[in-house]
Formats: structure tokens, C-alpha cells, sequence
């Protein structure tokens, strides 16, 4: 079985709809109406996977204008949908318990270079 992270990518990339919208937004950054017209998709619809694919990271939005325009974070993604490779390793965001796991890790090795540093003070 895939991990987590893998298995949702590919859920992900697996939706036509989803597809379309990244092959759409390869060529320029465009706004929700402009995405839904170019792919003849529903507004509603078109948001939906739009979130989709904010929520997993291969796109983002920034409003300007009054309008939110959509634009791909990376390109290399398309390679995944052209060709049919995997996803790049650092397009994979990681699952929240890696994420914890990760921050828990930082913070004890700050605590114990905090620690040392007392050690060394108290010495004095």
C-alpha cells in the first residue's frame, strides 16, 4: 500500500477535472470564471477541485483586482500528467503526524542546545 501522502496525490491527479484545470493554468494564471469557461466545467465545480488542489499544494491562489487568480506552484507537475511520472518527492507535502513528528524533532534538539548552554553558564 502507498503512503498517505502518495495515495492522495494520485486520488488527486486521477480527476479529469483536476487535470484540466493544471493543464489550463500551464499556459497562464486565470481566475475562476476564465477556468471554468476555458474547460466547460460548472463554477461550483471548478472551485471544488480548485480547493482540491490548493488543500494538496500544487496550486495557489492570490486575489488581485477583486478577483482570486490561480496559478500552478510548480510546472514539474505537468511532466506527472503528460508523461505519467511519479510525483516529484518535493511536490509531496507531508501528512500532519510526519509534520508533528518533524516539529517535535526540531524542538528537542533547540532544548538541548538551551540546555548545554545552561550547563555551560552554570558552570561559571
Amino acid at each position: 500500500m502507498p503512503p498517505l501522502h502518495d495515495e492522495i496525490f494520485h486520488k488527486a491527479l486521477s480527476s479529469d477535472v483536476r487535470r484540466e484545470i493544471l493543464l489550463s493554468l500551464s499556459k497562464k494564471e486565470k481566475y475562476l470564471s476564465e477556468l471554468s469557461e476555458e474547460i466547460k466545467k460548472k463554477p461550483q465545480t471548478v472551485d471544488f477541485h480548485v480547493n482540491v488542489l490548493q488543500e494538496i499544494g500544487l496550486i495557489e491562489g492570490e486575489w488581485r483586482e477583486g478577483k482570486k487568480y490561480y496559478a500552478l506552484k510548480d510546472k514539474k507537475i505537468l511532466e506527472f500528467i503528460q508523461e505519467g511520472k511519479t510525483v516529484p518527492p518535493h511536490l509531496r507535502h507531508k501528512p500532519p503526524h510526519e509534520i508533528v513528528a518533524d516539529s517535535m524533532k526540531e524542538l528537542t534538539k533547540r532544548m538541548e542546545r538551551i540546555e548545554k548552554k545552561i550547563d555551560a553558564l552554570s558552570k561559571k
